[in-house]
């Protein structure tokens, strides 16, 4: 006959090894799950999500959100969608918050909420999503849903920047560059445009170009300056391309070959 505490541990051993057992068949299907999706077999993708979904994954609730939100392999359904991304939500995935956040501060797919715009929105800016930061300095930056305040405004676009948002980097140094909200500060608005620019920002990489040229907020350098218009002409920005051959034609020829050179190996950083 058994005794007690031996009792207690095969029961505790019995509940591991059911624990452990539906812990690796769920990383199993939500793999396979994965598979198939990367395949466009979504009918069975979903077959293999929806139950870890309904389980209490907030990563696959996620997904299914964006399935549904999008219409990706499946017929778009935003009631779904906002099911299923309030589900991961409410467990704190951020991506899931500022997604939420969106669909109710644009209104097109549901009823605009900005209230609830802001919470979510909020909710994903302090788990430190760098777009949920962005989107808080827009609120407070034009009082939409908050009372307007310039400084709290400033203070989410430094988050923002600092979490690699391209549009925050790229205000910050407009507004650094123009003297708007900030006393002005050539350098910084250099430092900024530079961030963003080298995150694929085509406005930020014209302006940079310009700063460059000029030598604002940094040591004149016409090659450089070619290189940042041609990479943002690449992106068929507005002007870009006049830029960049006005600046190419003032070089020197061996200016000229280093330039080339330069914007190759920049492109294939920088552009994305």
């Amino acid at each position: 006959m058994l005794k007690h505490n031996t009792m207690r541990t095969l029961l505790f051993l019995l509940c591991y090894l059911s624990l452990c057992s539906t812990q690796f068949a769920q990383a199993g299907a939500r793999e396979d799950g994965l598979q198939a999706f990367k395949k466009g077999e979504y009918d069975a993708a979903l077959q293999y999500w929806i139950p870890i979904a309904e389980a209490g994954d907030k990563e696959i609730q996620y997904n299914l959100g964006v399935m549904y939100n999008e219409g990706r392999g499946v017929e778009k359904d935003i009631d779904k969608a906002i099911k299923w991304l309030s589900k991961a939500a409410d467990q704190d995935d951020s991506d899931a918050q500022f997604r939420l956040g969106k669909l109710y501060t644009l209104g097109t797919e549901t009823k605009q909420d900005l209230r609830l715009a802001e919470r979510w929105i909020r909710k994903a800016a302090n788990n430190k999503h760098g777009a949920a930061c962005y989107y808080m300095a827009q609120f407070y930056a034009h009082g939409k849903v908050v009372n307007k305040d310039d400084d709290i405004a400033l203070r989410w676009y430094y988050k923002a920047a600092a979490l690699n948002n391209t549009s925050a980097q790229y205000n910050l140094g407009y507004m650094h560059e123009h003297g708007m909200g900030v006393p002005k500060n050539l350098p910084e608005a250099f430092r900024w445009y530079d961030a963003a620019a080298r995150q694929g920002a085509a406005d930020a990489q014209a302006n940079l170009g310009r700063l460059y040229y000029n030598g604002l907020g940094t040591d004149k350098n016409p090659v450089l300056a070619f290189v940042w218009f041609h990479l943002a002409a690449e992106q068929n920005l507005s002007n870009a391309e006049k830029s960049a051959k006005f600046t190419f034609r003032n070089l020197k020829p061996i200016d000229q070959v280093q330039a080339m050179a330069m914007a190759d190996e920049f492109k294939n950083k920088f552009l994305k």
